[in-house]
């Protein structure tokens, strides 16, 4: 057998001589006499090869004579159900192989599917971890050093041997995954991945453990454990089954272990802080990295971004954490060494994993990126643990969040899932068919959306399913070709699996006398689902649900009707009690005889009319898209402040300028607010004084200061008044903002921009800027009580007085940007969703100047002087060259309105999408 072998390789080129080994450049590609030596001592415990199974002849039976089916249960537009046939058999020898095929659930649909590679290019990944292969001296074992044996020898007639230390691989592999409510998503890929470790030859020895949440709330570790036949069981089984362990188990005492901790970052003992712990100690002894199982985009939805976005690389082969050095940290980050934890995060990708294990081992200039937590933060019993992101509660915004941040394959893949039952084994069929590109990350999407619910059924398996309405909304959002695509596809497997023949979907939405039980079962849930499916579709689709639904009100052992609607009534979706009302109609009339009559009394009430408005809000006949944000805060840290973003939800409505620009405004609810400043607001002015009440309207809102783009459009429309140049800016670039504009000019570009859409757009009042620029807050900055050069563009040199010692003089900061950014250069905006309303550029208002707000508007109109259009005018929010105070909320400032300084600009507004036409009527 070993000469086949040999044979085998020399002719396949495995095997070279010296001299063409000598001549090779890439040499080492190729197997040498060690690594033959081991995969002929592997061959020898693996044993011999296995059967060989001969397929067999498939006897074709002949089909029966077709069997007439008296039931109608289609439309005559539609093709009639089939009638039963029975399939050829294929023998059980005569299945292909290669591929596993998942077994058919206890409970769900009974399909087969071949399971589609779990971890994607496999073997670029098993490359990548090739510097790690290094081989040391090992510390207990000896062997015969025979050159220098010989020499001594020779050289000095001394028959002893001399030993030496033998080479071993350098590190241990500690695989710890964490277990979470999604664990069975990413099981395939993982077991592949503790597999390729495991193969890889790479490592003295790998062990695989188990992070999970205990029913106290703690994290609980248990090492994963072998079955009968020697393998790894795939999952860990209930905490009563296995022993709890002590994290201290990981601990090599030379440092020669490698800690790999998967997750995706999301649990509750990432947020409560609980297993910073445990990786604070495994990376005092060893090498620890993260291995994040969601995309860097996806990273700000995780626990990852509690920690600060750093650099980290090695000067020393080997070095653990805390000898890292830590690169690229932001000028806000004072953290104790002590509390100090650097954590390198990587990606199941073989890039990623390259770049880490050369810096593990200290290969060249490389950097791996990693969070830098600070510790005494992550558990301060103060610091809010809650997810700071809209919960949306109807289906409707269910929907719009999900398509406003999934991907576009994760979108695809939950219109598909609409179709059909929710099942793991449907997805894979989705995935094998008609989306390859699938991957752990996108199921991950849709699964941790809020499209989906767990099912609540004792004593099985987790289950889900889509939350009441989001199933049809995603039917409506689906393309018809691809909705039949995935029940036809899903009702072939079906039927093949239950071992009989169908032509099209529609014969398993009917019961047919040959069915067994077990099998009708089995069909159940396809036939539910895909009747709703139908009702939703309408037209003939409808009607084939509605005869579905017919036949199957004979029976008891088959689909229910489809749920409609419940009419409002008591209790209904919070909707207040009714009660009957009891009254008695008269009517006053005109008789010959005078009649007294009492005095009539009068009694003044109000009707009140409850409706039920569409959620989705219009404007004009505009309707309005919602659309998601990073909401930027600074909060307190013990002695230091922090930057934290959340998710934030708005309405808006875009206008095309021309085919490639547009405008977003957004959507921003009327209400009061007090504008001005406290008295002890630092570097406050006294401009900014009287505080006083001011109701605002509904109004709309530039979403960013006018880019450059979008004056270009406009400045191409013709002129109204006067000219304007269409490039003044400094700066260039389409996406920053116009400056050197005039106000006058700003007034121009309005009424180009009323004309061309006829809508009413203008500057903004200064009470519509201070409200739309406090979205609520009453603080300095809409960020808290200061600002950081992380969150805006402004003349960071120079300290805000609140903070002042901790931003000191831009001592972290390599240099100051000193010229606009693009809009939304940031990432970041107000509650509201407007973004640079602090810094950047300055922004004029229509208001003309005042000193103080004695005698101001109230209403949030635009505070003018009469026949005075030279009188300077207002503008707000600071530049990129403003210092700090200029930058707050309520600092207001002024310039000669046709002045084009260097850093003047705006955005615009529009009163509730008023058109050009009812405003000149009026």
């Amino acid at each position: 057998m070993i000469d086949r072998l040999l044979i085998a390789m020399q002719e396949r080129g495995l095997l070279l001589s010296d001299r063409e080994i000598d001549a090779y450049t890439e040499a080492q590609s190729f197997l040498h006499d060690e690594d033959i030596a081991d995969a002929l001592w592997l061959a020898s415990k693996i044993g011999g090869a296995y059967e060989v199974i001969e397929p067999q002849e498939i006897e074709v039976i002949e089909p029966l004579p077709e069997i007439s089916v008296t039931e109608n249960v289609l439309p005559p537009s539609l093709p009639p159900l089939p009638p039963s046939s029975v399939p050829a058999y294929i023998p059980p020898s005569a299945v292909n192989r290669d591929h596993e095929i998942s077994e058919v659930p206890e409970q769900g649909l009974p399909i087969q599917v071949k399971s589609a590679p779990a971890l994607p290019d496999s073997r670029a990944i098993a490359r990548s971890l090739r510097p790690l292969m290094r081989k040391v001296p090992s510390l207990n074992r000896v062997e015969l050093d025979e050159i220098a044996t010989v020499n001594r020898i020779a050289e000095r007639d001394i028959w002893l041997p001399i030993l030496k230390r033998s080479p071993e691989r350098w590190f241990d592999i500690e695989l710890v995954i964490e277990a979470s409510e999604f664990s069975f998503i990413w099981q395939d890929t993982l077991d592949e991945f503790q597999r390729l470790l495991e193969n890889q030859g790479a490592f003295r020895n790998v062990r695989t453990w188990y992070v999970r949440e205990s029913e106290q709330g703690q994290p609980r570790l248990v090492k994963k454990r072998q079955n009968m036949n020697g393998e790894m069981d795939a999952q860990i089984t209930a905490e009563s089954d296995l022993s709890s362990r002590s994290p201290k188990e990981l601990i090599e005492a030379s440092g020669r272990s490698l800690v790999l901790f998967v997750s995706d970052c999301r649990s509750r003992i990432w947020q409560q802080g609980q297993i910073h712990d445990w990786l604070a100690l495994w990376s005092k002894h060893s090498p620890t990295a993260i291995v994040q199982l969601l995309p860097e985009r996806l990273w700000k939805q995780s626990e990852l971004d509690v920690g600060f976005a750093v650099q980290a690389s090695s000067l020393v082969a080997g070095a653990f954490n805390s000898q890292l050095q830590v690169r690229e940290i932001g000028v806000r980050t004072k953290i104790n060494p002590a509390d100090a934890l650097t954590l390198p995060v990587v990606t199941l990708t073989a890039n990623a994993l390259k770049q880490w294990a050369l810096v593990v081992t200290a290969g060249g200039r490389q950097r791996v990126p990693a969070r830098l937590f600070d510790l005494s933060w992550v558990k301060d019993p103060e610091r809010d643990r809650t997810a700071a992101i809209i919960q949306p509660k109807s289906a409707e915004a269910r929907v719009e969040l999900f398509m406003a941040t999934a991907s576009i394959l994760a979108q695809q893949l939950a219109g598909m899932m609409a179709a059909v039952p929710v099942e793991m084994s449907v997805v894979r069929l989705i995935q094998q068919e008609l989306l390859p590109e699938l991957t752990p990350v996108h199921i991950a999407e849709v699964y941790s959306s809020d499209l989906l619910e767990q099912e609540s059924q004792a004593d099985h398996p987790i289950r889900y399913k889509f939350v009441k309405g989001v199933r049809g909304l995603l039917n409506d959002r689906t393309p018809l070709d691809e909705t039949f695509q995935v029940i036809e596809e899903l009702s072939q497997h079906i039927a093949r699996t239950l071992g009989f023949e169908i032509d099209s979907f529609t014969a398993l939405l009917s019961p047919k006398s040959d069915w067994t039980d077990a099998q009708k079962d089995a069909i159940l849930p396809f036939a539910q689902i895909t009747t709703e499916v139908l009702h939703r579709l309408g037209g003939e689709y409808a009607e084939l649900a509605e005869l579905v639904e017919r036949d199957a009100r004979e029976r008891s052992d088959w689909i229910q009707p489809i749920e409609t609607d419940a009419p409002i009534d008591d209790g209904w979706d919070g909707f207040p009690k009714l009660e009957v009302l009891t009254f008695t109609t008269a009517r006053l009339v005109e008789t010959e005889t005078e009649t007294w009559y009492p005095p009539l009394q009068t009694e003044e009430y109000t009707v009140a009319t409850i409706s039920i408005d569409d959620e989705t809000p219009t404007a004009s006949g505009i309707e309005l898209e919602l659309f998601s944000f990073k909401v930027g805060s600074i909060v307190k840290s013990g002695d230091d402040w922090v930057v934290q973003k959340s998710e934030g939800q708005a309405y808006r409505y875009v206008e095309q300028l021309n085919e490639d620009v547009v405008l977003e405004m957004v959507s921003i609810t009327g209400g009061e607010f007090m504008m001005g400043s406290l008295n002890n607001e630092v570097e406050r002015r006294n401009s900014e004084s009287p505080q006083h009440l001011v109701t605002v309207p509904d109004f709309y809102m530039g979403r960013y200061p006018v880019t450059q783009a979008q004056w270009r459009a406009v400045a191409a429309m013709p002129h109204v008044e006067r000219e304007i140049d269409p490039n003044p800016s400094n700066f260039k670039g389409d996406t920053r903002p116009v400056e050197q504009v005039s106000w006058e000019e700003a007034i121009e570009f309005c009424v180009r921009l009323s004309v061309h859409t006829n809508h009413q757009y203008r500057l903004p009042t200064e009470a519509e800027w201070e409200y739309a620029c406090r979205a609520g807050t009453t603080t300095p900055f809409h960020f808290g009580k200061t600002i950081s050069p992380e969150l805006a563009n402004y003349n960071c040199k120079v300290a805000y007085d609140l903070i002042r010692g901790t931003f000191p003089k831009n001592k972290n900061r390599s240099k100051s940007i000193d010229k606009t950014t693009p809009v939304s250069h940031f990432d970041v905006a107000n509650a509201w969703g407007l973004s640079d309303m602090h810094g950047n550029v300055l922004e004029w208002c229509q208001d003309h100047w005042h000193g103080n707000y004695e005698g101001a508007p109230k209403d949030g109109s635009a505070w003018l002087i009469d026949n005075s259009e030279d009188a300077i005018r207002v503008w707000r929010g600071g530049s990129w060259i403003s210092n700090p105070w200029y930058c707050r909320s309520a600092c207001r400032n002024v310039n000669v309105p046709a002045d084009r300084y260097f850093n003047l600009g705006f955005r615009v507004s529009c009163s509730a999408l008023e058109t050009l036409q009812s405003h000149t009527e009026e």
